[in-house]
């Protein structure tokens, strides 16, 4: 199968060296994944939720090793997860041009101070009011797909918590998104990482995901991994989503040239075996063995 978001110990609230990742990806009979770390931030250099500038091109060396050391057993991608941040597209689109990347996972986690996928700024879903929230996210959102820095729209609704949601279903806001990424050629991601961050589900939202379905954008596959034994986590439960939405192809990536395969191209690739094995009955076991209700 395939994950095409991997992050690493290039930021300090992920764990574990690459090529852990790797190994894991190789054990549970991936056939192709992809590195997402998060870019260097163009404001507030932060070490602790993206990498300093200065280990980007460590990032890109080590990447392209373990491309060349597990060349014939898996195929991986470079790719880099982004920040947009409005007015400052220029340097973000230089940081992108410096480095080969295959695929630019574009995302939002912030609403003017407010970093809400952040531990510490939790608390403020208490006091913020998703009535303004979301307005100003899903504007930010089309911001960031018309801006034509990104491949990918990554975890498409991560403002979202199960107790914090729009005051009504945004149809005429995921129609609009849909319609802007098809526009502009993207893919957006299914990313399970919904599950473990109390959005109650699958990012995104079941109602988006059919919108952009109906638009003909293609969907990527990813764990949103911050620890080695994430990887592929929770892909059961993408499948069924990806099945009742009636999903049956997956956008892959390479020189940030997006191609459209059906997943039966991975469900019958060598080695594919061992993870439908694990979905058909073990994954409960290998989750109890790998330290369940990771964050």
């Amino acid at each position: 199968m395939i994950d095409y978001h991997l992050h690493g110990n290039f930021c300090g609230h992920a764990e574990g060296e690459l090529e852990e990742y790797v190994l894991e990806a190789l054990g549970k009979g991936f056939v192709e994944i992809g590195f997402a770390d998060h870019l260097p931030k163009v404001v507030d250099p932060d070490p602790y939720h993206a990498m300093l500038e200065d280990r980007l091109p460590d990032y890109i060396a080590l990447v392209g090793h373990l491309q060349r050391k597990y060349a014939g057993s898996i195929t991986i991608r470079m790719g880099i997860e982004a920040d947009y941040f409005p007015g400052l597209e220029d340097r973000t689109r230089a940081l992108l041009a410096s480095a080969p990347f295959d695929y630019v996972l574009g995302s939002v986690h912030f609403l003017g101070d407010w970093h809400f996928t952040s531990k510490a700024h939790r608390d403020r879903y208490e006091t913020e009011d998703p009535g303004s929230a979301f307005p100003r996210y899903f504007e930010l959102l089309g911001s960031m797909i018309t801006s034509g820095l990104f491949d990918v729209l990554a975890h498409p609704d991560a403002l979202r918590k199960e107790r914090f949601v729009p005051p009504e279903p945004p149809e005429r806001e995921y129609a609009e998104i849909a319609a802007l990424l098809a526009e502009r050629g993207m893919a957006i991601e299914v990313n399970t990482a919904g599950l473990r961050r109390g959005a109650g589900s699958i990012y995104p939202d079941p109602a988006l995901l059919a919108a952009c379905h109906r638009a003909g954008v293609p969907v990527t596959l990813g764990s949103d991994a911050h620890v080695p034994t994430d990887v592929g986590r929770d892909f059961l439960l993408a499948f069924q989503l990806l099945e009742q939405t009636g999903i049956t192809e997956v956008a892959t990536f390479e020189g940030r040239r997006l191609v459209r395969r059906p997943l039966d191209d991975f469900r019958h690739a060598p080695g594919s075996g061992r993870f439908y094995d694990m979905l058909a009955g073990g994954e409960a076991l290998w989750r109890k063995h790998h330290e369940p209700n990771r964050p």
